[in-house]
């Protein structure tokens, strides 16, 4: 843990340069020791630049959910940062442990603590990742997740995202103590807004997203218009949240060619459109 007189800065010396600290990075890593559970610990990457007034750096942690803080530091002998002064090297932290889908509020500074010259990033702990594979045929996505705790379950859906992300029905649980750690998913069609969404069994843990179709083609969405003779319309109702412009067009034998009826554009943003005959 960092001491007590490094919560307190220091004016900087004249000679330090403003660019000592840059380039933190922060991902996290699952650690596993044979016979015990695995863990999950922040990865924190910077680059220093040496000088012989930084004796060392300091890194932090702090969660935003509990107000708990971690901090853990290095140290460097006096005369290699006088041998060293100016050149940059790379640091880096990996043992800070965390919880999945936690918030965290991570600062990097100097030993002493010198005011003004740190790095700080706020940062979500990811809640699982996903890979996913697509079988067109029988229209199914496999998912394959990983980097959560073993010894929590996790749930895997698919949804259609508007401003929330509305349930399609295909729903699964991945057991933590099962070694496989994939589903499979059943969709009807490959739309734009059509999501994979994941979250650990704990209450209010935190959802991560993969909508690996926002920017594909959206064909699919035309497979909505339905036909009434009764009312003599043609209704669309959208799947996925877009604006588009309808219009009737009428298809001529001789060349295939639909030629678009006079005023019958319609701009529609709505979840539901009918346009008369």
């Amino acid at each position: 843990a960092g001491g007590i007189f490094n919560s307190f800065c220091h004016d900087a010396p004249a000679s330090l340069p403003s660019m000592v600290l840059k380039s933190m990075k922060i991902s996290t890593v699952m650690k596993c020791a044979q016979g015990s559970p695995c863990s999950l610990h922040l990865n924190i990457k910077g680059t220093l630049s040496l000088d012989e007034n930084i004796r060392g750096l300091e890194i932090c942690s702090l969660s935003l959910d509990t107000q708990q803080s971690q901090c853990a530091n290095v140290r460097f002998a006096r005369k290699k940062s006088k041998m060293l002064n100016g050149k940059k090297v790379q640091i880096q932290f990996n043992c800070i442990e965390v919880n999945v889908a936690q918030h965290i509020y991570v600062t990097m500074k100097t030993v002493p603590n010198y005011c003004e010259v740190k790095l700080s990033q706020e940062y979500y702990v990811e809640g699982g990742k996903f890979d996913y594979n697509i079988d067109r045929a029988k229209k199914i996505i496999s998912v394959n997740v990983s980097n959560f705790l073993r010894d929590q379950d996790y749930y895997v859906r698919l949804c259609h995202k508007w401003f929330t992300c509305e349930d399609v029905g295909a729903f699964a649980v991945i057991k933590g103590k099962e070694s496989l750690k994939s589903v499979s998913l059943k969709y009807s069609q490959l739309l734009p807004c059509l999501c994979v969404e994941g979250w650990l069994a704990i209450p209010d843990a935190r959802r991560i997203q993969l909508c690996p179709f926002e920017n594909g083609k959206y064909y699919a969405l035309w497979d909505n218009i339905v036909y009434n003779p009764v009312t003599q319309t043609l209704a669309w109702e959208p799947a996925c949240p877009v604006l588009v412009m309808v219009n009737l067009c009428r298809l001529m034998k001789s060349n295939d060619y639909c030629e678009d009826i006079q005023n019958s554009s319609r701009s529609s943003p709505e979840k539901v459109r009918a346009v008369q005959i």
